[in-house]
């Protein structure tokens, strides 16, 4: 009787842990996913659009076209990875948590 017990108490110890986990997981999941973008769109808006911008501008001869080009084509690009992508990403993430907190 008191095995069965033991082992009851432990069974549902394990159910819990696995459940906090997955709470964890989810939570670390979305910072980090937040993270990612506010990175990714720093990099691509700084240094890629000044770097095509003058190109552009240059070939163009005017400022103004140079910087609209590059500034709507990163706005396209971050909706398309923000919409399409987010989902790819999130998994990617959340089994290297899982894969980190199971052992």
């Amino acid at each position: 009787m008191f095995v069965f017990i033991k082992n009851f108490i432990n069974r549902k110890l394990k159910f819990f842990q696995n459940e906090a986990i997955k709470v964890v997981v989810a939570i670390m999941t979305e910072i980090f996913m937040n993270f990612f973008f506010l990175l990714l769109g720093v990099m691509i808006l700084f240094a890629g659009s000044l770097t095509l911008s003058f190109f552009l501008s240059y070939y163009f001869g005017n400022y103004v076209v140079g910087f609209g080009i590059i500034t709507i084509l990163y706005l396209f690009l971050f909706f398309f990875i923000f919409f399409f992508c987010k989902d790819i990403i999130r998994f990617f993430i959340k089994n290297s948590f899982f894969k980190v907190l199971k052992k």
